[in-house]
Parts: C-alpha cells; sequence; structure tokens
C-alpha cells in the first residue's frame, strides 16, 4: 500500500512543471494523470495514464462531491462533463481531469493544467465535481459519504489577497498561462490589490477586477490581516494613496 503523505509530497514538488500531454511523467513535461503516474512510481508502484480509467478502475470508493466538508488529504478530485469519452459504455460521463487534494484547511488541489500550462494549486472548489479514493493508497479510519440536506453547503473560505509591487515600471503583467511569454491578460497598476487563488511555481494565479491570469510570485506581496478600505480612518486612507502614488510617480513601464 502506498503511503499517503509520501503521495503528497512527490506531487507537491512538481508545483511549476510544466504541462505536456501525453509528457515524459518528469520536470520535462507532465499532464494531469501523469502526475498521479509519477507519484506511484516514486513509491515503486504503477497506475494506468488517464483520468476516466483512474476514476473507474483504481478507486476503491467514490461519489460526487458537493462540499469541502468531504475531502480529506491524498484523495483524488475530479473535473466532469456529462458526454461519455467513446472507448467507455457505461454513461457515466467524462472524468476530464484530475488533481489531488493536498490540504483541507485551507484548501488545496495541486494538479496539472492545460490552461496555466503548468503543475499549479486551486484553492476553492470550483468546477472539482467527483472525489475518489485510490485503492492503492493506505485509507483513513473513514472515508466521507454521500452528503445529505444538513449541513453539507460549502463554507465560505476567506478571500486571500495580495498587493503588486515591484522595484520598477508602473504596471506588472497579468498573462494568461504561468509563462513570461503568454500572451497579455492586463497590465495591473503597482499598488493594485489582487486577490489570490493559486500558485504555480514563480507564479501566482490571480483575479483583478473580473479578470483573471497569472503574474509573477516576485511582484507580489501577501497582505495580512489586512483591513478594508472603509474600516480605515482619513489619515490612514490618505497615506495608503500617497504610498500607491509614490509607486506609480516611481517609473514607468511594465514588468513581467
Amino acid at each position: 500500500m502506498l503511503d499517503v503523505n509520501k503521495l503528497i509530497a512527490s506531487v507537491e514538488e512538481c508545483l511549476g512543471w510544466p504541462y505536456v500531454s501525453p509528457g515524459t511523467n518528469d520536470s520535462r513535461g507532465i499532464d494531469c494523470s501523469g502526475l498521479f503516474v509519477k507519484a506511484y512510481r516514486d513509491q515503486g508502484a504503477s497506475i494506468y495514464h488517464g483520468s476516466n480509467t483512474i476514476y473507474r478502475k483504481y478507486c476503491s470508493e467514490k461519489g460526487k462531491l458537493t462540499s469541502t466538508g468531504q475531502l480529506m488529504p491524498g484523495m483524488a478530485v475530479f473535473k466532469w462533463n456529462a458526454n461519455t469519452p467513446e472507448k467507455f459504455n457505461d454513461g457515466l460521463g467524462d472524468f476530464q481531469h484530475i488533481g489531488l487534494v493536498t490540504s483541507v484547511n485551507p484548501l488545496r488541489i495541486v494538479h496539472a493544467s492545460s490552461g496555466a500550462g503548468c503543475v499549479t494549486t486551486d484553492t476553492k472548489l470550483g468546477k472539482w465535481a467527483y472525489w475518489g479514493w485510490l485503492k492503492d493508497v493506505r485509507k483513513p479510519d473513514s472515508l466521507p459519504t454521500e452528503p445529505t440536506d444538513e449541513g453539507d453547503d460549502e463554507p465560505v473560505a476567506e478571500a486571500e489577497f495580495a498587493t503588486v509591487i515591484a522595484d520598477s515600471g508602473s504596471t506588472v503583467n497579468m498573462r494568461t498561462k504561468a509563462k513570461s511569454s503568454a500572451p497579455l491578460v492586463e497590465r495591473v497598476p503597482l499598488g493594485a490589490r489582487v486577490e489570490v487563488l493559486g500558485t504555480c511555481g514563480s507564479w501566482t494565479k490571480v483575479k483583478f477586477g473580473s479578470r483573471t491570469g497569472y503574474m509573477m510570485t516576485k511582484f507580489l506581496t501577501a497582505e495580512v490581516d489586512q483591513e478594508p478600505d472603509e474600516d480605515l480612518t482619513l489619515e490612514e486612507r490618505v497615506t495608503r494613496l500617497e504610498r500607491r502614488v509614490a509607486l506609480l510617480e516611481a517609473s514607468d513601464g511594465a514588468v513581467g
């Protein structure tokens, strides 16, 4: 049986690896199920390369995911749509993407994302729709049951925010993928506040206004117990505004 803590560590060490499908299941390139192939290989075991087959044949227990309360570290989670692939004739749908829960509080799901272009993390449940406990991984004492109508609403996670910083320039680039050659989403002003959605090696997935993308982590500083603007005194608001203006006037041009 595989050790769940070693499984989690094997997956976590892949953060930032480039997404390539089918890839070589190592730092040269890896896809979502390849992440599990690599983690199994690290413990001298093997698993089929394919999220649909993993859900159907490699999970000892599984079910629909509606709440973070159903999750536990070491659990596989899946994104799904209703269109069953032709190679399967069971009508279960398409378990098209797989990730591993490495932490529940705070929530952290590690997965190799084609959208991000690398192995990244999610900090919200989002479109993860099914869970499964891998039969080759040592089970905890109990697994989640099917959700009931009582107390199974997903808890509202407290959002994490960061402030955009840089030693030069007036803006930092937000890109579609975690790479400097990826198309530009937006130039975010220094001093702006962004919501942190996940990590991807030296890049961070963020939301600015209604748009999401990736910014280099070195251009972000985490906010710790920062009071919202409406709770600040007038003097504190002026000080914060002056700091942001100074950053903007320091120089011009975009970085990242």
